[in-house]
């Protein structure tokens, strides 16, 4: 038998696929008592975009979070334990009945926040007195790429990459222009199944490449959809034998652009003369803009550079705002223009952000006043071991 090389990390494509006929036939065929309820805690794992998930059964049907016990999982090595706080619940379009998703929040040992849970910050922002009474929303722009098991996205030729000059696959339709649409319709559906506030969705610009929209909500509400929306497609992703990445520049050169546009407004934007008020924060989003756009990817903005190319539908480096200019950092749509209210859309975000630190963000910014953003991303990371390894006596 020929050895593994423990350096290598891929090998060939796998084979395997998703048995979709026989997993239906146990998952959704067999008889389950009404009380017996299978729970999947979805959260956000340690690198800060990548999702995991695990399951329990309860004895009952939970209708909110807090029916939902804690838990805890074990994380990175040496281990540090992790428990995990039921935030929001959705019904399961996988298992269907009475089971369901819960969205949680990961806190450390000592119940202090893990590093990656932005979700707890985001909440106490938005829970503040002068936040709620201006009733911020946000909608969340999620572009992806579907690819195939060799790690090219659908569509693209085997042996290049193409650098198409025109978005020829945007809101395309047809065999030859549109790839992957079964995912994206199924994606659509079993999210709102599962009740998220999912508004729409779209072919993008690439081959292979999509986008569907969450919101407006107001607060955390879209934040949260759109995770448990990016877990759904992950996993529905497994039943249609491909994968999906939400990397901003999965594509060299100038094609392939992935973002996460946020819409975001207010009440005064929202109401008549709004567009003074949208106006008025783009002084404050320029003065930030520098520290805004490390927050802007889950690598502290590395991920985010090449994409940030000012043409072909991005954002620049530099800040500049405009109406109806998809160039820019900040767009005002042409609607909102001549209605003279409505909202402003941030086009900064990579399709890999969290939006939870984003939208904590912006309405630091906009709302609040503030005049320097925190990035979490640049902080050391404090470990807190299950065990404490000084107390621990090693023979010699």
């Amino acid at each position: 038998m020929k050895s593994l090389d423990p350096k290598c990390t891929m090998g060939e494509p796998s084979t395997w696929r998703f048995n979709k006929a026989v997993h239906s036939a146990y998952v959704l065929g067999l008889p389950i008592p009404e009380d017996q309820v299978l729970v999947e805690y979805v959260y956000v794992a340690e690198d800060g975009y990548s999702l995991h998930s695990k399951c329990r059964k309860l004895n009952f049907v939970p209708s909110k979070p807090s029916d939902v016990p804690d838990w805890s999982y074990a994380a990175n090595f040496p281990v540090e334990d992790r428990f995990l706080k039921p935030a929001v619940i959705y019904k399961d379009p996988f298992r269907q009945g009475n089971h369901k998703l819960v969205l949680c929040e990961v806190y450390a040992n000592d119940w202090t926040p893990a590093p990656r849970n932005f979700r707890h910050n985001c909440q106490d922002t938005m829970e503040k007195q002068e936040v709620t009474s201006v009733t911020p929303w946000f909608g969340l722009e999620q572009e992806y790429s579907i690819i195939d098991v060799s790690n090219r996205p659908l569509g693209w030729p085997s042996s290049f990459m193409p650098q198409p000059n025109t978005p020829i696959h945007h809101d395309a339709v047809g065999m030859h222009k549109a790839f992957g649409r079964d995912l994206y319709e199924a994606h659509l559906f079993a999210c709102l199944y599962a009740g998220l506030n999912i508004s729409g969705g779209n072919a993008e610009a690439c081959p292979g490449q999509w986008e569907f929209q969450v919101g407006p909500s107001e607060g955390l509400k879209a934040s949260d959809d759109l995770w448990m929306a990016r877990y759904i497609l992950h996993r529905l992703s497994e039943e249609f034998g491909v994968a999906v990445s939400f990397h901003p520049k999965l594509i060299p050169g100038g094609a392939g652009a992935c973002g996460g546009h946020v819409n975001f407004s207010t009440s005064p934007m929202r109401q008549e003369g709004g567009i003074n008020h949208i106006k008025a924060a783009m002084p404050l989003l320029a003065r930030t803009h520098k520290q805004f756009l490390p927050l802007c990817d889950a690598h502290g903005g590395a991920d985010n550079v090449s994409r940030l190319m000012g043409f072909f539908c991005t954002a620049s480096v530099e800040f500049k705002w405009g109406i109806e200019d998809r160039d820019a950092t900040i767009r005002i749509p042409r609607q909102v223009a001549l209605e003279g209210k409505g909202f402003l859309e941030d086009r900064r975000p990579a399709a890999n952000f969290d939006p939870y630190l984003v939208t904590d963000a912006l309405v630091r910014v906009v709302v609040l006043g503030h005049e320097t953003l925190q990035n979490p991303y640049a902080e050391p990371r404090v470990v807190k071991l299950a065990v404490d390894l000084s107390k621990v006596k090693l023979d010699d």
